[in-house]
């Protein structure tokens, strides 16, 4: 019988939960199997019975949702995020333009998938801010956005980058954390969000109810300050602004 943890996580975070699971298993000698893909997904295997042990989520509510079904015990937020804007190289958007050009019908503009994977979600929720202050451009960005990736039929292996490269999309909406793949390529230019436009990002996590110790134990290194240290080093912020989660007694005694 297989007692490795079963790790279900959000495909945001495939460069971040590597490296803790690699961490944590040195530390405790715990294996972590991992399971990647968008979380509205993931929820949706774990609601049809499939084997887990903790659920990582890009937000908070589908953590919620078991909970609310009796599948999980109590969500709990351990990272934030936010949204970023990738462009061709030289498209010339920025914060002085924003508006004027995602309002212009000529730009196509690519997203994930709402419903399947938060970050489509989370896109959704940016064109809302910007129909508060300028009424019709929500309903006409949803209406013409392109839902590119992160769906239960999307194409697999088609990253934010092949996608404007392509010339699949104009602009993409996508996490900021995956700013260190767009840096060194001169193909194209990563833009953040005008503040007052971008949606409050909180990354969520939920123990199977009735897991094992090992799980809580899992559970316990991601929120410990050294978790929380390899997140910020993939690009996230601290689940909570301006702190960390203490350490383990555990982790603590293997400094």
């Amino acid at each position: 019988m297989d007692d490795s943890v079963q790790l279900f996580s959000a495909g945001s975070l495939r460069h971040a939960i590597p490296e803790i699971t690699e961490a944590f298993t040195q530390a405790t000698g715990i294996h972590v199997s991992v399971v990647l893909g968008p979380a509205g997904l993931l929820r949706e295997r774990i609601e049809a019975g499939e084997r887990f042990d903790l659920f990582t989520s890009a937000n908070m509510a589908h953590p919620q949702r078991l909970v609310d079904s009796g599948l999980v015990e109590e969500a709990v937020c351990f990272a934030r995020n936010r949204l970023c804007v990738l462009t061709r190289a030289g498209f010339g958007l920025g914060s002085e333009n924003f508006v004027d050009v995602l309002s212009d019908p000529a730009i196509s503009v690519g997203i994930s998938t709402p419903k399947d994977d938060p970050s489509g979600d989370y896109a959704f929720e940016m064109f809302d801010l910007l129909g508060e202050r300028h009424p019709g451009l929500a309903q006409a960005l949803k209406a013409r956005a392109l839902q590119l990736v992160g769906g239960r039929h999307s194409p697999v292996g088609k990253s934010a980058v092949d996608l404007i490269t392509e010339g699949a999309a104009d602009l993409f909406i996508g996490y900021a954390t995956y700013s260190h793949l767009y840096e060194t390529n001169p193909a194209v230019s990563m833009v953040e969000l005008p503040a007052e436009f971008s949606p409050k990002i909180k990354y969520g996590l939920a123990l199977r109810e009735g897991a094992p110790q090992t799980t809580r134990t899992l559970r316990d290194f991601i929120l410990s300050e050294p978790g929380q240290a390899i997140l910020q080093r993939n690009g996230f912020l601290s689940a909570k602004p301006g702190a960390l989660y203490p350490a383990t007694s555990q982790n603590r005694s293997k400094r």
